[in-house]
């Protein structure tokens, strides 16, 4: 396995440097500046200074059939990406063309920085490995963006001369062109597919062509049919069909492939022509991470410590990756300022938490800020700022400092009123006893001495 992933490596190395070598040099203006020597049509700061044509093997060619597989290899000049400090990673092309039919993006090397006329600029490789030439013109347009939302895609054109585009003389069909608009596309977003149908140079017209598309899973079009009934063509015609397309809100594909079918009939021969073309859409998800609510205290004391949160939720259909979270402002005293919180699934929320500990009385404010990768590979980032009044730590009075004056006289010491109460009411008691037992004695006697005188007697 080691062996072959090596054997791999050093193929792409071979051909990537047979094609560097193979390349015509730059061209050169009177003030010594690049200029560029093929036929091509720029972009916004974008052209191309060399193009070269190889078989699979890397060999290079000199003519280019239809349906030969070869490889494109140019050299490119980049305004935009210099303005911007992009990397060969976040530069994304693809062919936008049925005459080149390719499906995936271009392998980017060799960065390389320089100046012209229009400032500084990017050069690079752009390599298109195993291209398929379908015929029906030699133009090669390709579409080029940024993994950066706030860059606009690129649109340029290069001549590949090394093509023969001989028509064949019976009738065909090729779709030569098409196009999904210059603006990023969106799920949910509706946006116009155009193509333009070719027939090509033969002995008859074609009749009863229709152009229909073929949609992958969660694509669908806003309205009308999936196919165009077109009608007569004659030989090196063209036709413009357009379709109105719809990604779902929930497509997550990344790249939608749609497939443009096209047939017709010869006219007086009745021989059936067929041809097909494959239009990669890149489609993204709208980024819906957001911030919910924050939390602060209404009461800060200076030296006290307290927190605020920051809550958020990714209601997007896919993750975001390595969120952080950092705060700034005045009079927050915190001693950790940056926080990394790492990935966030989709559907799911959290939240972070700052230590504050304001060291005087008066206003604080800050900014928490989180920055993160989009589903796309941008970075973006959320602010939310947030602010509260801090006071006088409340002071408390010793105890021992109050005036003695302001202290109410305690009660002095001596028995309670209740307790002398029912000492009385106890001596009453005793009394009372007391004088009925003397008396019962008294009445004893009293009736003993009566009694000893009746015996007298």
């Amino acid at each position: 396995m080691k062996t072959t992933s090596r054997i791999l490596s050093i193929g792409m190395a071979l051909l990537l440097l047979v094609c560097l070598c193979t390349m015509p040099a730059f061209a050169e203006g009177d003030d010594g500046s690049a200029t560029p020597p093929v036929t091509n049509t720029t972009g916004d700061g974008v052209y191309v200074t060399a193009a070269t044509v190889t078989d699979i093997a890397g060999g290079e060619v000199t003519t280019v059939e239809r349906d030969d597989h070869v490889n494109i290899v140019l050299r490119v000049v980049d305004h935009s990406s210099a303005k911007n400090n992009v990397t060969a990673d976040q530069i994304v092309t693809r062919i936008n063309s049925s005459i080149f039919q390719y499906t995936g993006t271009g392998e980017i090397s060799q960065l390389i920085e320089g100046t012209d006329d229009g400032g500084d600029y990017y050069s690079y490789v752009l390599l298109f490995r195993d291209v398929i030439y379908a015929g029906g013109g030699n133009t090669l347009n390709i579409d080029l963006s940024y993994l950066d939302s706030s860059m606009a895609m690129q649109q340029f054109a290069v001549t590949i001369g090394q093509c023969v585009d001989e028509d064949p003389k019976t009738p065909n069909l090729v779709m030569r062109e098409s196009s999904y608009g210059t603006e990023t596309v969106t799920a949910g977003n509706p946006f116009t597919l155009s193509v333009t149908a070719y027939a090509t140079a033969g002995d008859e017209s074609l009749s009863d062509v229709i152009v229909s598309v073929t949609l992958p899973d969660g694509i669908t079009l806003t309205g009308g049919s999936l196919s165009e009934y077109v009608g007569t063509m004659s030989a090196k015609s063209t036709r413009d069909v357009t379709f109105a397309v719809l990604p779902s809100a929930s497509f997550t594909g990344g790249v939608a492939n749609i497939t443009v079918n096209m047939t017709g009939t010869g006219t007086e021969s009745g021989t059936a022509v067929t041809g097909t073309g494959t239009i990669s859409v890149p489609i993204s998800q709208p980024d819906r991470f957001e911030i919910t609510t924050m939390e602060l205290t209404d009461t800060i004391y200076v030296g006290d410590t307290t927190s605020v949160t920051l809550n958020f939720v990714n209601k997007g259909k896919n993750p975001i990756s390595n969120l952080e979270a950092s705060i700034s402002g005045e009079n927050l005293g915190v001693d950790v300022s940056q926080q990394y919180i790492g990935n966030i699934a989709a559907g799911t929320e959290n939240s972070v938490d700052f230590d504050l500990t304001p060291q005087q009385a008066g206003e604080l404010s800050g900014t928490i800020t989180l920055t993160y990768e989009a589903s796309d590979g941008t970075t973006k980032t959320l602010t939310q700022d947030f602010s509260a009044t801090v006071q006088e730590m409340p002071v408390y009075e010793d105890p021992g400092m109050i005036d003695p004056g302001m202290v109410e006289p305690e009660p002095t010491g001596g028995m309670p009123v209740w307790g002398i109460v029912l000492i009385v009411v106890g001596v009453v008691v005793v009394v009372v006893i007391v004088v009925a037992v003397v008396r019962k004695k008294k009445k004893a006697a009293a009736l003993a001495m009566l009694e000893d005188g009746d015996e007298d007697l």
